[in-house]
């Protein structure tokens, strides 16, 4: 009777489960990285890992149960740390000064994942490494373990190394506002210099001009 109960709210319970980990995701996402443009496309490859992950289960001839639930949840938080990363570095990426706003936003992709890359995918492959034991197990949960850890670890490797860094060279966000206002700085600190000098001689000041 009880199992019988479980199934009758079970398609309730996992969309509820799966939205509040993704409403937490976009939240510790958007503090980290301060910029809702880079939270919703991680938030883009998180679902897309967890699309994935219902697709395998259908091939692999699994069923829904309370193990696939808990690995489809367990998925958004483990599918995070693969784009996530790569996403925050993009956004402290400094290009050089004459690029167009596209080879901007090329050359800070391809710099995030020279900077990030590796992290991420020792992260990744190190949690394969952690899985394959329970490859040859005859436990119907070690099976479905491995089998869930190993799609997430592939999916999640490949938005975060392939989806995410092309969506970023297209559509990415470029901040050069802290830029140019550091750049504004001296020019304003110099103007204000100036002022207090006229005020106290009354005379303009005047400049050396810079060969």
């Amino acid at each position: 009777m009880l199992d019988y109960e479980l199934y009758v709210v079970f398609i309730e319970e996992t969309l509820i489960s799966v939205g509040l980990s993704l409403i937490a995701v976009f939240l510790v996402v958007l503090l980290v990285t301060g910029s809702v443009h880079v939270t919703l496309l991680v938030l883009l490859a998180v679902c897309l890992v967890d699309v994935f992950l219902v697709g395998a289960i259908h091939y692999w001839d699994l069923t829904f149960n309370t193990v696939i639930v808990v690995n489809i949840v367990i998925a958004i938080g483990l599918a995070v740390d693969y784009s996530a990363h790569i996403a925050a570095t993009y956004l402290f990426i400094v290009p050089p000064k004459g690029f167009s706003d596209s080879e901007k936003r090329v050359y800070k992709a391809k710099k995030a994942l020279a900077v990030m890359g590796s992290s991420v995918f020792h992260g990744g492959f190190s949690t394969f490494l952690a899985i394959i034991a329970l490859a040859d197990s005859q436990s119907y949960v070690f099976v479905v373990f491995f089998r869930m850890w190993f799609i997430i670890i592939v999916f999640g490797m490949a938005n975060g190394f392939i989806l995410l860094p092309v969506i970023l060279s297209y559509v990415g966000p470029l901040s050069d506002e802290a830029q140019e206002s550091s750049d504004e700085k001296p020019a304003s600190k110099a103007n204000k210099d100036e002022e207090i000098e006229f005020e106290s001689t009354g005379k303009p000041t005047e400049r050396p001009l810079k060969a």
